[in-house]
């Protein structure tokens, strides 16, 4: 892979290694970006006023929702210090998926999440790997299993990463198939045909606080 950023991915870098980026705040959290972007209310924000200067050149639809995207991964971002996110840029750009094109590759992982939601995940798993809760190739398979998970089914994964035998057998097999496929759950291999249980990984998004704990009740 070549060592070289495309335009925007250098854009994107740029933003994540400067001292621009800084919390939105809890009153667009609870406006929510898209209606704070339609309303002007974001654009004096200069990472807001950069991404968005970024996606005008895409067609009118992907651009506002690339934007979003980019924006709650940036925000989310933002309670890592400076010097911190720096480092993690660095430390990136020396391994084989990322090989001096954060920026490009960042752009390619949040692309394919197909919701506003999981980029705000994304980015928590970046910032996991930027404190060293998570190594590197633990935030490899992180985004790989947010790519692939559906959206509706986020909202089970603390569940599903404490239950039991009896508890999985309870749950819908459309359910315990998408977490298969995201690499969250496999099969026990029971003689009786077995059990889908929740993998290591399934278990990381919970012990590295990026998605919280639940409990059945």
């Amino acid at each position: 892979m070549g060592k070289k950023e495309t335009s925007k991915g250098e854009v994107v870098a740029h933003i994540v290694r400067s001292e621009s980026v800084i919390s939105l705040g809890k009153e667009y959290a609870e406006l929510g970006i898209d209606a704070a972007l339609e309303s002007g209310a974001l654009k004096e924000i200069p990472f807001v006023s950069t991404v968005v200067s970024m996606c005008n050149s895409i067609s009118m639809v992907k651009d506002h929702i690339f934007a979003t995207k980019l924006i709650k991964f940036i925000d989310q971002l933002s309670d890592i210090p400076l010097h911190d996110r720096m480092i993690m840029i660095d430390k990136l750009n020396e391994d084989d998926k990322f090989a001096g094109k954060v920026g490009t590759a960042l752009i390619e992982i949040l692309d394919r999440m197909e919701s506003e939601a999981k980029p705000e995940l994304a980015a928590k798993c970046f910032s996991a790997y930027a404190k060293e809760i998570i190594n590197y190739s633990q935030l490899r398979h992180m985004l790989h299993a947010l790519e692939r998970i559906p959206t509706f089914e986020i909202n089970g994964i603390a569940l599903f990463s404490q239950s039991t035998t009896r508890e999985s057998l309870n749950m819908e097999e459309s359910t315990l198939l998408a977490y298969v496929n995201a690499g969250l759950g496999v099969n026990n291999g029971g003689l009786d045909g077995g059990v889908i249980i929740p993998t290591e990984l399934c278990r990381l998004f919970i012990s590295s606080g990026i998605i919280p704990a639940r409990r059945f009740e």
